[in-house]
């Protein structure tokens, strides 16, 4: 009986701390008013950092300042936008990889050269209402 009661207590918790979710924002500025729409990415592993996002919002670019509210658990993600500008779903870039619409993260990090990483683009989301400015260039 006493293993059951601790079973459930242990699950009972365990399931709210996971369930919490916290509040971001996310505005997304120098956005080309009026082309295309803006993607936002968000990774919660490295493994599959600008290959499979964790999940995927989207918003007509009608303004040059885009706001987006996202609710995640608290843990280390990264964050990637572009502005797709030709409406196709994919970020068009060069045969060298170098993207040819506008792009950002959630550090502002801008690599010298290749793509970023996950620990380059990573954030740690601890409280609710956290806030963010990810500027595309």
């Amino acid at each position: 009986m006493k293993k059951s009661i601790l079973s459930v207590l242990v699950f009972g918790v365990s399931y709210f701390v996971n369930a919490q979710q916290l509040k971001m924002n996310v505005d997304v500025t120098n956005v080309q008013k009026g082309k295309g729409t803006v993607v936002l990415n968000v990774y919660d592993k490295k493994e599959n950092f600008l290959k499979t996002a964790y999940f995927t919002k989207v918003q007509k670019a009608n303004q040059e300042i885009l706001k987006f509210q996202v609710d995640l658990p608290r843990g280390t993600y990264a964050i990637t936008v572009f502005q797709d500008l030709d409406n196709n779903g994919d970020l068009k870039s060069s045969w060298l990889g170098i993207p040819k619409e506008p792009v950002g993260n959630s550090t502002n990090f801008k690599p010298d050269g290749g793509a970023p990483t996950f620990r380059d683009c990573s954030i740690y989301v601890l409280k609710n209402d956290s806030k963010i400015t990810i500027d595309l260039y």
